[in-house]
């Protein structure tokens, strides 16, 4: 199986020093490429990431927030061109993120096979940043609209995480549609799986006489959750023992709080902070419903494969999403959940206290998700289906 790919250099520009939804998926696809070739990953070296991981190798890099991505470019150039020659790889595999320019050069140079991974379009990210007049977003903007440019135009197959951000790179960036592979995100389905709730409420020391609904995630705008926190009245006066368990960090944190406050709200909602990702298991199982309140602007243009909405599911949690392309499609092939309208208090406020009212519901719609995300979304059909990608080039 996978014979004719006997090595694969994995390029990420993304930081360890920070638990995020980009480095779970990078880590998992490494966890499961590995199981049929030999990989290297290379990654920005900041003194405080841990360096336990194998296969990895950490590029140095000037640790500050605004020459970490320049100078990893810089410095990976030596590290990738040195590797390439010493072990050429039969496919390199790059993650677009920031403005990588040098890893797809140096394929076209040496005639290496190339992938890259999109998962969104950086001009729509900006768009959300509550940073993004600033004079230095601008730069990055512009540099990373040019990486884009370059690296579609002369990798040899992009993977793209949905369908509609594959439409939008053969609009924006006149790709050839044959060369945009479909592969949509996944699940860990030995971490994320069901567990006793009342047990990890134990664990983590909850009251087992709530009703729990849990959001995961990074506290960016294009998340969501301040129209879970206007939702919240309106499901608390149906559903009075209802809390809401908001897990993560980001830079919407502060102004999510104040919210609550001003809402005379803050007893309902626990925002946990960022979690140590073997205990984000337990918070999902701990809940009655999961949500994804995404909003949508980014999210409608492009489709989103949220990982956080395969990882409920495999929990065998039932779900209420925004009905954005991709998670729409997501909770309708698998029976999991119910969709909404994005930005809609009322409608998801709605399908929580539907929810929190029908545990027969929530059961039969938790088990459904599971078996789905387990036969088709597992991390291990992710790396099967990029390996056949890798074997159609090299």
């Amino acid at each position: 199986m996978f014979k004719k790919v006997n090595n694969i250099f994995l390029v990420y520009y993304g930081s360890f020093n920070a638990k995020s939804g980009s480095n779970v998926h990078i880590l998992e696809l490494l966890r499961n490429l590995k199981k049929y070739t030999d990989i290297v990953l290379f990654a920005p070296g900041q003194k405080s990431v841990n360096r336990t991981l194998a296969g990895a190798k950490y590029v140095p890099v000037i640790d500050n927030k605004y020459l970490v991505q320049p100078s990893y470019e810089f410095m990976l150039s030596f590290y990738l061109l040195y590797s390439c020659i010493k072990n050429r790889p039969d496919v390199l595999y790059l993650r677009q993120n920031s403005f990588p320019f040098f890893p797809i050069m140096l394929c076209k140079v040496l005639k290496i096979p190339s992938i890259v991974e999109v998962n969104g379009l950086v001009l729509d990210e900006l768009k959300v940043n509550p940073n993004s007049q600033s004079f230095a977003y601008r730069v990055f903007s512009y540099l990373a609209l040019c990486s884009e440019k370059f690296n579609y135009r002369h990798c040899d197959r992009i993977v793209s995480v949905t369908d509609k951000l594959k439409d939008e790179l053969v609009r924006l960036y006149s790709v050839p549609e044959s060369k945009v592979h479909i592969i949509n995100n996944g699940a860990n389905t030995d971490v994320f799986k069901p567990l006793d709730s009342r047990q990890t409420r134990k664990i983590l020391q909850l009251e087992d006489s709530k009703k729990y609904v849990c959001f995961v995630g990074h506290l960016a705008a294009w998340q969501g959750v301040e129209f879970l926190i206007q939702a919240s009245p309106l499901i608390l006066e149906k559903c009075p023992d209802a809390h809401f368990l908001v897990i993560g960090d980001g830079v919407m944190k502060d102004k999510l709080l104040g919210i609550t406050s001003e809402l005379g709200l803050s007893d309902k909602f626990t925002f946990t902070g960022r979690v140590p990702y073997e205990q984000v298991p337990l918070y999902i199982n701990a809940a009655d419903v999961c949500v994804a309140p995404f909003i949508k602007e980014r999210n409608s243009k492009i489709g989103l494969s949220a990982l956080k909405t395969y990882e409920y599911l495999a929990c065998g949690k039932p779900i209420v999403a925004s009905s954005i392309p991709g998670v729409q499609d997501l909770i309708e092939s698998s029976g999991g959940g119910i969709p909404v309208t994005p930005e809609d208090p009322e409608e998801l406020a709605n399908a929580v206290v539907r929810l929190l009212s029908d545990e027969e519901a929530r059961v039969e719609m938790g088990k459904k998700g599971r078996k789905y995300v387990v036969e088709n979304h597992s991390w291990d059909g992710v790396a099967g289906k990029i390996l056949k990608i890798c074997e159609d080039i090299v």
